[in-house]
């Protein structure tokens, strides 16, 4: 692997792992962007980005850009005249000016086989799907949305348990282990792939109106969602004028009428079969198991929710 001068553009805990690989290798990194600190918590305190925490972490130049558009960052990338530039899960589209600066391009890694789920959310989709694989590829960035050039991917099985969190996680950890690969194809000149538009769908971003559970829909799409929305945001049903948020379950072979309890132990009817939670949050409470919910909520057989 060669000394490339690289900057690194990215904000979620997706890109860390990538970042952590670059830092282990020989490559020099000019610079870490990601999306500036939001304030939360009751003390509005600043919170920094997963990207951010292991700049700082290990002392990384790190920078904020609310723009990318702004001359002054286009004039700074420009000073910088990396190598390459990695954007991963940063959250900021790169305008033309930037992505023809770095000598070898822009490169992004993607949570997909592309071009199947370009867009924001293809780890999600995939699990509400119910796809038994998925991948990463890492593409040549280009103007449009994930429409790049394929220099590299991998399939990865998508367990029967997996929640986002979990997927998310093995499929950064895939990117990681594709680092040598990637600039062992770079350096010696290997051709990207050009997608086959025909054959593109789209992830669309997550909205929170999905979250709310469907019992009309059958128990095994209903369980994808809520792995696929596990932890955020959370999918969830109302009883008691509280929203109760399930973070894992499993489906019964057991049809009754959809929303309905079906026993003592929370089993809710669905459009077909049924669904057991088997992890729990209540509105203003911690994550429980099912044990500890029945232990303080009362369950009415029959009821309809």
């Amino acid at each position: 692997m060669q000394n490339y001068n690289v900057l690194f553009m990215g904000t979620s805990k997706f890109a860390v792992p990538i970042l952590e690989g670059l830092l282990e290798s020989s490559v020099n990194i000019q610079a870490v962007f990601s999306a500036p600190p939001k304030l939360a918590n009751r003390g509005m305190k600043k919170t920094l980005s997963p990207v951010a925490k292991f700049a700082e972490e290990y002392q990384l130049p790190l920078e904020y850009p609310t723009s990318l558009k702004d001359p002054e960052i286009i004039n700074k990338i420009n000073e910088l005249s990396p190598d390459i530039i990695f954007v991963i899960a940063y959250g900021y589209i790169l305008p033309k000016e930037i992505i023809d600066i770095p000598k070898l391009g822009c490169f992004n890694l993607h949570g997909s086989l592309l071009p199947k789920y370009r867009g924001a959310a293809p780890i999600q989709r995939s699990i509400i799907a119910g796809d038994k694989v998925t991948g990463v590829s890492f593409i040549k960035v280009d103007e449009g949305l994930d429409t790049g050039d394929v220099l590299l991917d991998a399939e990865l099985i998508i367990n029967d348990e997996d929640s986002y969190q979990d997927l998310e996680k093995n499929l950064s950890q895939l990117g990681k282990t594709l680092l040598n690969n990637f600039f062992d194809k770079l350096n010696t000149g290997g051709e990207a792939i050009k997608q086959d538009d025909n054959l593109a769908t789209y992830a669309n971003k997550i909205d929170k109106t999905e979250a709310k559970i469907n019992w009309q829909d059958n128990a095994q799409l209903i369980n994808q969602k809520i792995r696929a929305f596990n932890p955020n945001p959370g999918a969830w049903f109302e009883m008691d004028g509280k929203r109760i948020k399930v973070m894992s379950s499993k489906v019964i072979d057991i049809d009754g009428n959809p929303g309905e309890i079906l026993n003592d132990e929370l089993l809710i009817g669905c459009g077909q079969q049924a669904l057991q939670p088997l992890t729990l949050k209540k509105e203003g409470k911690g994550l429980v198991t099912l044990t500890e919910f029945l232990k303080g909520n009362k369950v009415n057989v029959g009821t309809k929710l």
